[in-house]
Formats: C-alpha cells, structure tokens, sequence
C-alpha cells in the first residue's frame, strides 16, 4: 500500500447534514484523511457521536486524534426549534460546543465553528466581521455565546458566519429542498420577500472553508455567495434551476408567516475579508447553480422517482422515451438460437429498453462532455465499491495508464519515478503492460500459475530488488489473485499495490470485493466486460490521498477540480500560488500533474448508470454459466486441465479457461469449436515479451516462464457471458462431447 507522510486528520460532526457531507467531500479532495460523525442518521463511513455527551466526545478524538475538527450541528426544526426549546437548543449550541472546543484544545486539535448572520438583528445589513451582533431570536442568541466562548477557550479557532444556505441534497429540510418538495407537486408556495440574504451553496462553502483551515487563518471570517437578494427571488431563481414553475411561488411579508422566532429582515453578510484572503470574489448565484442543477440532475439519473415534474418538455420527453421502449421490443428481439449457424459468441453487450431509454435521455439533455450522468455513474459505483472515491474515464486502458501516472505525481510523497521496478506477470492483456512501459518504468516479470492463469505469488517475493516499487497484477479472467500474500507483501516491503480488476467486476477475496485491496484498481466498461459503456472505464480509489491526484490526470493534468462548466468551485480561482507560477494565475490553467483528458461522455455514463443496476444480475449469470461447464466437461479432465481457484475466492468469471494436456491438440479442439460456430479466445497476450511489439522491451525476467510458454501454446477460453442462454450452453457442451468421443 502507499507510504506517504500522514495525511491531516480532520472530523466533521454533523456530517450527515448538508453542510457535513460537503465539508467531507471537501476535507478528502484537498487530502485530509477524513472522518464524518452523525447523531441520529447513519452515513455510510461514518461514526456515531452525541456531542452533548462529554465522555463521548474525549473517546472519539482518543481514538481519531483530529488535527481539525469542524462543527456544523444543527436540528431539524431550525431556528423555531430553539424557541420552542430553548434549554435543549442551548445545550446543543452552546454547552455541547464548549464540550468539543475543550478536547479540541487538550488534543491541540483546531476548531472550525459555524455560526450565522442570525447574531445581527437585521436592520443595517449586510455585516461584516467586525460589525457589533444585536440577535432578535433565541438561535442568535445561543450562536453569539457560542462564538464568545470558542474564543475565551480557544484562540486559534475560525468561526464561519453564513446564511441562507443550500444544496441539492434530498435528506436535508434545506430551502432548495421545499421548493422542490411543493413546486414538483404543483402545490403554491408562500416566501417572503422581505427577508434579505446571501444565497450560499453548501459546496461553496465547505470548499472555502477547507481553504482557510489550509492557510491557517483563525478569527471570524464571513462565507456567503456574491448576491444579496430577497428569499423570494431565491425561491424563484431555484424553480427555474430545477425546471419548476416559479409562478407557483406567492411574494408575502415575513409577519404574514407566523413564524415562531424573530427573523432578521435585512440581514446578509459582506465578504471583503474573505476576498482578500483568499485572492478571488465568492460565486454568484448563477454560477452556484450551475453546481445546484448538475447535482439535481445527477440524483434524478440516479433515482428517477424524484423527476415528476409536468411541464410540456418533459411531457414530450416521456412520449419520446416511451416510443423507445416500444422500438426495442421490435428491433432487439433475440433471434432464435440455430446450432451451428447461430454464433456462440464469448462475450459481448447484454441491455434491454433502461439502457436505451438512458441513452436517448442522454441524448435529449445534449450535455455532450461528461456530466450529471457521468456524476451518478460514478456515485453508483462508488457506492457499488463502498470505496474512498471511483473515477470514469474513457476506457480500461486509459484506467490503467491513469493508475500508473497517478502514482508519479509529483504531488504523491515517496512516488514512482522513471527507471522504478514494477513486478507484472508475463500473461497478461497489453494495456496492463503498456502503462509501465511507456512510462519509463522497468517491468519485472514473473510466471503465472496453472488453472487460475494468475501471477505465482511464490515468484514475487523473490522477484523484489532496491528498485522495486510496486506491484501490477490482472484478476485473469475474474479469477481474484492471492490477494492476502500480495498485501502482505506490499506492505512489508513499501510497495504501491494496483489491480487490473477489468475482467473481475462482483469478484471477491474473503468476501470482499476485488479492486478494494490495493492503493488503486481499474475496471473496462468495453462491450466484451462484465458491464459496458460502449467504451469506457473507471479508476477505484482506496487510498484518501490519491482521489485528487487520479482526477487531476484524468482532467488534463490540471490543480482545479471544477467539474465542465463551472469556474470557482475552490472559491480562491485567482488566488492560488504553485510551484514557479505567478500568485493570481488563474487555477484553471495551472496544471500540476502530466495528463490528458481521459473523460467519458455523459452518453456513455447514461449507458453506465442502467448497466450498474445490474452488475449482481450479470455476476450470478456468468456464473452458473461457468458451473454449468465445469460440471459437465469434469468428465474429460483426462484430456484437459480445468480451470481452479483459491477457496477464499469467489470468481466472477470473464470466460472458461481450458488448457490442453499431450495428446489433445489446442488447435484441433479450437478448430473444431470454431467450425461449429462456438467463439474461442486466447489468454489475451499469452507470454507478452513474446508479443512483437514488446520483444525489446527492457524488462527484468525472473524464473524461466515455464507455465507462461505452456499457456501460449496450450491454453484458450470460452464464454460465460450472461448473453448465453441455456440452449447455447447445451449446444457447447455437445461439440466437446463429440470432439472428445472421436
């Protein structure tokens, strides 16, 4: 696994709001090793923390040991809530963050305290920091004690004023949440009008946020957006992102709302201080929701339940989208099966009308470059992986030549550099092969084992010099390596560890899935995997650190993490300084890794996001397919060698391996299959320094590839694809009945 300088600790507490599951993604993308803690709702990751709870709190950062923690609790019933219940509001606003202010400073931990422009009494606004606060209600008045203790207890914290924050975010009761929850349904919506604020996006936000703690700054400090307007307009400018009606949405006074708590009506806050910090203006309301609808659009691809908007385009799109269904039931009929004539092929694409009615969907949003489509793919998969991060790019080579140039980034403590060892087996597919080459490493390479076709673990100890520094194994043919050596291995000796998983989607080792063992793994979404795309291909990512880096070398090389489209999301574009580069440049133009753009197009992820739904479906076919075969061609094991796994894995299989023992010739029996129209493949490269184009590759070779060459002339696949009906599989196993009869 990587060996890096231990990455900054940071926890966020209330990390299952809108706010906490931004300033995680954040926190991790600007490479802390980041922690989430909720109170009464599970995120996936995270840990349970009562912050009211004092004992609680000391075993928790006992056990984390943050550098930084940031603190964004707040209940669900919102500032009403703190009227209602003043004691319980002030124990959690006040008591609770004395609590954490307290084990932050025994830890020497930092903390990031989030307040809001409720501490003013909204008559003079908008405020900045120095401002003196007059709150109207009980939540501002538990804010400003809040903010005076931080102070008294620690004098290096931040204090983060905000206001009328928001964000796609389909678990949060946030503002952009309720117009969406009335307006979708048709129902009219009162917003006053005479309430001014700054709309502020939840990303922006954390983003910002992660940049002060990154320079150090302490103090209070206002993060809003640029514009300053009333909630109505905001109501209304959100119907339109979201494609809404925002004549459903009613202007009213703020007295007309019988609101429990005094609002602040003309309140906001300035952002003089933060512009000088951190170089650059906070985004305005366009551009955040630039951001807002992306993410809207991406959760709809991902649960399409949430799109129920009645509006004339989306009427026309339904019809259109219906008449797609239609067509593949006509057009994509499977033909009958006809022995002999019909090709039993080994592999190939398998969808029905969700891919089609994707792609087609796809199609009509005319986003071109990867998007909201090619943001729920990868929320799919990596949820699918439960992984640190999963990167889509453009094909299982580009995955794999991203893994290899991920781990020279300069920005990667003690990374791979040219004339750096890389021990690969000598069977395997070129594009696994290929990266290392080309990126002036040294492979050194081993045999492979008899019946599972993987790398001889036994060979890579020994294959290990001062030059040595990572390890590039294939799952041949879903078939998982001996991963628990491997690790092992690498770790004892400070190796980067990657997996070639592309023909092993569903596969584990220990009942874990494949791909989640090493520092990074890849995956091919091309028509012949376990999934497809058409092209394309994913990058996992285990190690925290690394999320940044595979992105950046997939997107140009490029230090900015803006998605297409958007132009601020770190809220500092113009106020980075990097290497040579002069302080100011703007940060989409700086680039500090090698790359190219390796992105997929969001009509391919739209193919993606109907496949994922699927990948368990498409495992279990493959594999009864397999078992199908193994049982029946047991019979013959006389003449062949059947394929054989460790017990602590559970294949997902990519194809049949047979390898043919003396007296029974591959190319008769291939030759015999063929003719009857049963596709037969080779074990990709077979021995790759055999292959022209890499016979003069400057490659350590260790032991004398006995089993490699015995593969290359003995050994072929056939297909399990889910494509194959029981039909086809009978037919198969009558034409090695008959070969093997005669």
């Amino acid at each position: 696994m990587v060996r890096e300088l231990s990455p900054m600790k940071a926890l966020v507490i209330g990390a299952s709001g809108m706010l906490g599951r931004s300033l995680v993604e954040a926190a991790t993308r600007s490479g802390f090793e980041t922690l989430g803690a909720f109170n009464s709702r599970p995120i996936t990751g995270g840990v349970q923390l009562d912050i009211t709870d004092s004992a609680a709190v000391e075993k928790r950062f006992a056990i984390f040991e943050p550098d930084v923690v940031f603190l964004c609790v707040m209940p669900s019933g919102g500032a009403d809530y703190f009227e209602t219940y003043s004691e319980e509001g002030r124990g959690l606003n006040v008591e609770a963050t004395e609590t954490v202010a307290k084990a932050c400073k025994s830890r020497g931990a930092r903390i990031v305290y989030y307040s809001s422009d409720y501490v003013f009494d909204g008559l003079s606004g908008p405020y900045d920091e120095t401002d003196i606060p007059r709150p109207i209600n009980e939540y501002g008045r538990t804010k400003l004690e809040a903010e005076r203790s931080l102070v008294n207890i620690s004098p290096d914290a931040l204090i983060i004023r905000t206001t009328a924050v928001f964000e796609w975010d389909r678990q949060s009761p946030n503002f952009a949440m309720q117009v969406w929850d009335r307006l979708s349904t048709n129902q009219r919506m009162q917003v006053p009008d005479d309430q001014i604020g700054n709309p502020t996006l939840a990303s922006y936000l954390a983003e910002a946020s992660v940049r002060l703690v990154g320079q150090g700054e302490t103090g209070v400090f206002n993060i809003v957006g640029a514009d300053l307007m009333p909630r109505y307009e905001l109501g209304r400018a959100l119907a339109r992102a979201m494609a809404l009606n925002p004549d459903l949405i009613d202007p009213v006074k703020t007295s007309d709302l019988d609101q429990l708590a005094p609002r602040p009506l003309k309140a906001g806050l300035t952002t003089d201080k933060l512009k000088s910090v951190l170089g650059t203006a906070p985004p305005s309301l366009r551009e955040s929701l630039k951001t807002f609808r992306r993410r809207w659009r991406a959760d709809t691809y991902i649960a399409p339940d949430v799109a129920t908007v009645n509006t004339e385009a989306e009427s026309l799109k339904q019809e259109i989208l219906g008449k797609v269904e239609e067509y593949y039931r006509i057009a994509h009929t499977r033909p009958k099966f006809v022995p002999y004539e019909s090709r039993v092929q080994y592999s190939g694409r398998v969808f029905d009308e969700r891919e089609m009615v994707n792609l087609v969907d796809s199609a009509l949003d005319f986003w071109l470059t990867m998007g909201p489509w090619g943001d729920a793919f990868e929320t799919k998969m990596r949820r699918f992986f439960q992984s640190n991060d999963f990167v889509a790019v453009n094909s299982g080579s580009s995955a794999n030549l991203t893994a290899v140039m991920s781990l020279m980034s300069p920005q990667l403590e003690n990374r791979l550099r040219p004339g750096d060892e890389v021990i690969t087996p000598a069977v395997t597919f070129p594009t696994t092969f290929a990266p290392i080459v080309h990126s002036g490493l040294r492979p050194v390479v081993v045999d492979c084992e008899l019946g599972t076709y993987n790398i001889d673990v036994k060979m890579v100890e020994e294959a290990i010099s001062s030059r040595t520094r990572a390890i590039m194994v294939p799952h041949t043919l879903g078939n998982p390596c001996d991963l628990s050596t491997l690790q092992d291995i690498a770790s004892r000796n400070d190796l980067f560890l990657v997996e070639d998983a592309c023909d092993a989607l569903g596969a584990t080792w220990d009942d874990k899935l494949v791909g989640t063992f090493g520092d990074l793994a890849t995956l091919s979404f091309y028509p012949a995997h376990h999934i497809t795309m058409g092209e394309g291909g994913g990058v996992i990512v285990n190690t925290p650190r690394m999320s940044r880096i595979v992105r950046s070398v997939r997107d140009w090389g490029r230090d900015c993490w803006c998605a297409t489209g958007e132009t601020n999301t770190c809220g500092t574009r113009f106020g980075w300084q990097l290497g040579d580069m002069p302080r100011g440049y703007d940060h989409k133009y700086i680039y500090s890794n090698v790359g190219y753009n390796f992105k997929p197009t969001d009509m391919q992820a739209a193919i993606g996001v109907a496949q994922a739904d699927r990948i368990d479906e498409f495992v279990d076919t493959r594999r009864k397919n397999f078992r199908r075969l193994y049982e029946a061609l047991s019979e013959y094991e006389d003449r062949i060698i059947l394929p054989s796994w460790d017990e602590r894995a559970n294949p997902s299989w990519f194809g049949f391996p047979i390898t043919t023992k003396p007296g029974t010739a591959k190319i008769e029996l291939t030759n015999a299959l063929e003719r009857a129209n049963i596709e037969t493949r080779e074990i990709f490269a077979g021995n790759i320094l055999a292959q022209p184009g890499y016979s003069n590759v400057d490659a350590r070779v260790v032991g004398e590839l006995t089993n490699t060459n015995r593969i290359m002339r003995d050994t072929f696949f056939i297909g399990v694809y889910p494509g194959l009906t029981d039909e086809t599989i009978d037919f198969t196993i009558e034409e090695f009945m008959t070969f093997f009869r005669k």
